[in-house]
C-alpha cells in the first residue's frame, strides 16, 4: 500500500467539510479530482472509505478508524515543513527561558504566545524560581535568558537590560492593626518581619530587614500568604498584594525612613552567547512591559 499525502488530504477535506464539492473549494482542484483521489486512496487500503449516496457521502466505520491516523500524518508532514523552513533561515531549535517566580503572569503568558506563534517549531522550556535561580540557571547555561527581580549586582559574564520597575510597599497582618499607620523603627523592630532570602544570600539584608526577629523566605508568593495569616509585616511588590489589600485581607502601612519605593527587574543573558532570534523576541517584548 503506498497513499500518497494527496490523497490523504482528498480524504480528510472530505470529511471535515462533508463532501468532494465542498472539500474541492478548499484544496484548489475539481470535485471529480478529489473524488479520484478519495477512490485511490480505498484501492491502496483495499476497502471503502466512504458509502456513496446519490446526494450524500456517509463515512464508513472503517473509514472512522482511519480518520485520526490520516489527519496524525499531515500534521507531521506541516509540522516537517515548518521545521525545515525554520533550519533553511537559520532560525534557533530550542530555548530555555528562566523566569523569577514573582513575575509570571498574563503578561508574560502573551510573550510566549508571540513566541509560539512567530516560532512554530521551537523547543520551549520554562524554569521558575527565585531571582539567584534564575541567575544560577543562566550563567550555567541551564538557560538561554532569565527575567528576575533586581539583584543590585551583575556578574561580569552576564549581559543585562533593564526591563521593568515596580512599586514597593510595607504590607501588614491586619492582626496588627497598622493600617495606614505611619510607625517609626523602633516600634517596626519589635514586630515579626518576614523578609526575601536571596537579599540574604547576597548580604544584601542589613538594608532590608528591620525587626529583631526575620523569617526568610525565597518566594514572594509564600511571603504574601504569610502575611495574611500570621501576625507578621514584609516589604512587598505592591503588584502582587493588590488584590489581597483589596479585600482586607492585609494592611498597607508606612515606615519614618526614607527607603526606596521602587524596585526594578532585569533581562539577563551570557555575554559571550550571541542572541538569536527568538531570545531577541523575548527581550523586545518584555521591554515593553509597563511600569507596575
Amino acid at each position: 500500500m503506498a497513499a500518497s499525502i494527496e490523497q490523504l488530504s482528498a480524504f480528510v477535506e472530505t470529511i471535515d467539510r462533508g463532501g468532494f464539492k465542498p472539500a474541492s473549494r478548499r484544496l484548489g482542484k475539481h470535485a471529480v479530482t478529489i473524488s479520484g483521489l478519495v477512490a485511490n486512496l480505498e484501492s491502496a487500503v483495499g476497502f471503502e472509505l466512504f458509502v456513496r449516496k446519490p446526494r450524500s457521502l456517509e463515512l464508513t466505520e472503517k473509514g472512522k478508524e482511519l480518520y485520526d491516523h490520516a489527519r496524525s500524518v499531515l500534521r507531521e508532514i506541516e509540522h516537517f515543513d515548518a521545521k525545515a523552513s525554520s533550519l533553511l533561515g537559520d532560525e534557533p531549535s530550542r530555548i530555555t527561558i528562566a523566569i523569577d517566580s514573582a513575575l509570571n503572569g498574563a503578561e508574560l503568558s502573551l510573550v510566549y504566545k508571540h513566541l509560539f506563534q512567530r516560532f512554530p517549531t521551537l523547543e520551549v522550556k520554562i524554569l521558575s524560581g527565585d531571582p539567584l535561580l534564575v541567575r544560577s540557571w543562566v550563567l550555567t547555561e541551564q538557560a538561554d535568558i532569565g527575567l528576575s527581580m533586581g539583584t543590585f549586582s551583575m556578574s561580569h559574564e552576564l549581559s543585562s537590560a533593564r526591563a521593568f520597575s515596580f512599586q514597593i510597599a510595607n504590607l501588614a497582618s491586619p492582626d496588627l492593626k497598622l493600617a495606614g499607620k505611619k510607625m517609626t523603627m523602633h516600634q517596626a523592630r519589635g514586630l515579626h518581619q518576614i523578609s526575601v532570602k536571596f537579599l540574604k544570600d547576597l548580604g544584601l539584608s542589613e538594608a532590608h530587614n528591620v525587626s529583631n526577629k526575620i523569617t526568610y523566605c525565597n518566594n514572594l508568593h509564600e511571603i504574601l500568604e504569610l502575611v495574611k495569616h500570621c501576625s507578621c509585616w514584609a516589604v512587598m511588590p505592591l503588584f502582587l498584594c493588590e488584590d489581597a489589600l483589596e479585600n482586607g485581607e492585609i494592611d498597607k502601612f508606612e515606615l519614618e525612613v526614607e527607603d526606596t519605593a521602587h524596585w526594578y527587574t532585569d533581562l539577563i543573558w551570557r555575554a559571550e552567547k550571541p542572541v538569536n532570534s527568538a531570545m531577541q523576541l523575548f527581550i523586545d517584548e518584555v521591554l515593553k512591559f509597563k511600569e507596575r
